[in-house]
């Protein structure tokens, strides 16, 4: 609590300097409103600005207001934007932190796994070393199906295309916003306090420098019974871009970030959901209940984690007449570290305990890419270029102990593996190109391909005896796309695509001191069709069908040894996943005082035929695990005016979920129930959006969704929560400048 208090002071101090700032700034506007009722919403997803309605994919936009309002600080927040786009906030999941887009998406423990949805940040792929923070964004576009032609080998299901806010030579302005909560006050079932800060300073009439940064602290939302204390999971970040607009046709922007994270006792790890009944006694002596919603575990030494990332990336762009010209040279850099080792079970009073030991992983990446577009008002349009990556990733050996106490007190270990120092190179150049002809004023033909070479390696050093082992994987494969689009009317189109995808191979890393595997890379076949219209004026409104087969879907399986009660996760191909259905959207502005995006989505993504489970049941046909059959989603906002300088607003945050598998069994205990997360925002704001104080709640009614349900844990159920599934209860204040 007295840190909470100490934060709280800190803020509200920030608060009040950002309050009386305007006073020193009356000339200074304040920032356009992120979302205009005439205005046309612009997404950049197929790499150059469009208008959403024009372009042939299906896509849901989410605006700064709406990430605002729906209080989206993470990546992990972003499935609650869009029914089709579902990212679990478990540590190590979400391989390159984009999730899964209709039931595909990449989750995985293994080092040289990549991403099948790909994260885009001002048009940088950030791989592996991604971003995590989200402050101070202008525009998210989650682009659905495979987008290999222009985005290139990480994108077999999809993109999350991220874009910042650009500085302002117009103008000097800054910027505060705080979220606060307090674990018991009101409800909340843990603590968290949000700052972010913006200032944007013109250098000359043609230049300026944007600097925004973000506090991140959080208490909770597991704890350790032992002591009484609730785990500190707390991030810090900052982002800097300078834009000089050298002449009238050569624009320069460099951009740099770095962020720094921390958790204690592992963090959001597993917790206890069921047991057997002597295990259940020997749980309850140390203060932990197993059962849905349990935030307890129970150790005198926990584990404690460390990460670190930073990158910068240096863009030009030249209109040469008839082509712009763009180069775009980044580079990442991602640490990560546990200082000390820690139980997996997190429950001191078991006879049997898995443990980690200390370990580091680092990732170091540099892309460089080249593009040439043709004008957009051209009978042809298109966009050409070349892409090289160059991503590294090295693993520091993790020792690994299964201890188990005897009745007679004697301590065994069946288990104790040093691990392996390993060292992964993935090494890829690309060549694309896609265009759009207008065969006549209303159908359009759309034709693209890319073409990809790389190399993917492993150097592997067992820790124990020294042994090497060396795996080159060789890809060498095209990715297209082709389709028609039409418009039926002047506010709407309809178009039908097939797209071929590619993502690259893994070199699996097992347990030492098994030897590491290929998987095979991963290929989708797809098809959509649909339609986007404009409503009321300025609002979207996107219908979408769609099928896709895989050739090769890259998944992991993840079991406990029953003899050894050592966890075992194993890389492997699936052949001949599917994944079809619907899906609808409507976002931006209905009226002047009404901004709504709702959204539903069928997809039935399943195993194929005959495919036989982790628990020896066939599950062929059958959902694909953490991929709802149901989804609808609903962020909305009606503003009143309640004097003449002051605007009342009611906000809605909701989400529906239908059944959630969460292993490739039939077991109906490793599902979640159908559900729905509701939350809300109420307060005031000036008419001039300067100023607005609201509260805000998440997840009202406690809703308990896991991020991972594990079986045979302990001789139980574990299960890892995140913040999504407990209730949160807060302040929200805001002042501009």
């Amino acid at each position: 609590m007295r840190k909470f208090n100490i934060t709280i002071a800190a803020l509200a101090s920030a608060s009040a300097i950002a309050l009386t700032a305007p006073a020193m700034a009356q000339d200074a506007a304040p920032q356009a409103a992120a979302e205009d009722a005439n205005s046309d919403i612009i997404v950049t997803a197929q790499r150059r600005q469009e208008k959403v309605t024009e372009v042939p994919i299906s896509i849901t936009v989410a605006s700064q207001a709406q990430l605002e309002r729906q209080q989206v600080n993470n990546l992990n927040d972003l499935n609650r934007i869009a029914p089709a786009l579902e990212i679990q906030s478990a540590p190590a999941q979400n391989t390159g932190g984009g999730g899964s887009i209709r039931g595909i998406g990449t989750q995985s423990f293994s080092p040289g796994a990549v991403a099948s949805v790909g994260v885009v940040v001002d048009q940088v792929s950030q791989g592996n070393a991604n971003i995590s923070d989200l402050f101070d964004v202008s525009r998210i576009e989650v682009l659905k199906g495979p987008q290999g032609t222009l985005f290139g080998l990480t994108t077999s299901a999809g993109v999350i295309n991220i874009t910042t806010n650009a500085p302002d030579p117009t103008q000097f302005s800054g910027r505060l916003r705080t979220e606060v909560s307090d674990q018991g006050t009101a409800g909340s079932k843990y603590g968290q306090q949000v700052i972010q800060g913006v200032i944007n300073v013109p250098v000359s009439t043609t230049s300026a420098l944007r600097v925004s940064g973000m506090a991140n602290l959080r208490q909770g939302v597991n704890r350790n019974a032992t002591t009484g204390d609730w785990n500190d999971v707390n991030r810090y970040a900052v982002r800097g871009r300078y834009l000089w607009n050298v002449t009238d046709d050569l624009t320069f922007n460099l951009l740099g970030d770095w962020s720094k994270g921390s958790a204690e006792n592992g963090g959001d790890f597993f917790t206890f959901l069921s047991n057997t009944p002597a295990n259940t006694a020997l749980l309850n002596s140390c203060g932990i209940t197993p059962g849905e919603g349990n935030q307890d575990f129970c150790i005198g030494n926990g584990l404690r984690s460390r990460n670190e990332s930073w990158g910068g990336s240096a863009q030009l762009e030249y209109d040469a007449g008839p082509l712009t010209l763009t180069s775009i040279t980044a580079y990442r850099k991602s640490e990560t570290s546990t200082a000390t080792g820690g139980s997996i079970y997190r429950a001191d009073p078991l006879a049997s305990t898995l443990r980690s030991g200390p370990t580091a992983s680092n990732i170091r990446l540099f892309t460089q890419e080249f593009r040439a577009s043709s004008p957009s008002n051209s009978t042809f349009e298109y966009t050409v270029g070349a892409f090289y990556s160059n991503q590294k990733t090295v693993q520091q050996p993790e020792r690994f102990t299964i201890s188990v106490r005897l009745p007679n007190g004697v301590v065994i270990r069946p288990v104790d593996s040093p691990g392996a120092l390993n060292e992964i190179t993935d090494e890829s150049l690309a060549v694309f190109g896609q265009g759009t002809l207008h065969a006549t004023d209303s159908l359009r033909v759309i034709l693209g391909g890319r073409y990809t070479g790389g190399r993917l390696s492993l150097d592997r050093t067992d820790a124990g005896n020294g042994a090497k082992s060396f795996q080159i994987l060789n890809v060498d494969r095209v990715s297209w796309r082709t389709g028609l689009q039409y418009d039926v009317a002047p506010s709407l189109m309809a178009y039908a695509t097939a797209s071929r995808g590619f993502k690259g191979g893994q070199i699996a890393v097992p347990t030492a001191p098994l030897l590491p595997y290929v998987v095979q890379p991963e290929v989708p076949m797809s098809y959509e069709g649909g339609v986007k219209a404009t409503l009321f004026g300025g609002a979207v409104l996107d219908f979408s069908l769609f099928y896709s087969k895989i050739k090769n879907f890259q998944a992991q399986e993840c079991i406990v040894n029953p003899v050894t009660a050592q966890l075992v996760c194993a890389q492997t191909n699936i052949d001949g996943v599917k994944t079809r259905g619907a899906e609808v959207n409507l976002f931006g502005r209905i009226s002047d005082r009404l901004s709504l995006n709702t959204g539903f989505i069928y997809t039935k993504a399943t195993y194929p035929g005959g495919f036989i489970g982790n628990d020896g049941s066939n599950i062929g046909g059958k959902q694909l695990a953490y991929s709802p059959r149901y989804k609808f989603t609903l962020s909305g906002e009606y503003e009143q005016p309640l004097t003449s300088g002051l605007n009342g607003f009611l906000a809605a945050d909701t989400i529906w979920k239908s059944r959630i598998r969460y292993q490739n069994t039939s077991r109906t205990e490793e599902t979640f129930r159908p559900h729905w997360t509701v939350g809300g925002r109420v307060g005031v704001r000036s008419e001039d959006e300067r100023y607005s104080a609201g509260l805000f709640v998440r997840n009202l009614f406690n809703v308990n969704e896991p991020s991972i349900l594990q079986s045979n844990f302990g001789s139980g159920l574990g299960v890892i929560y995140g913040p999504q599934s407990f209730r949160q209860v807060g302040l929200q204040l805001d002042a501009k400048f």
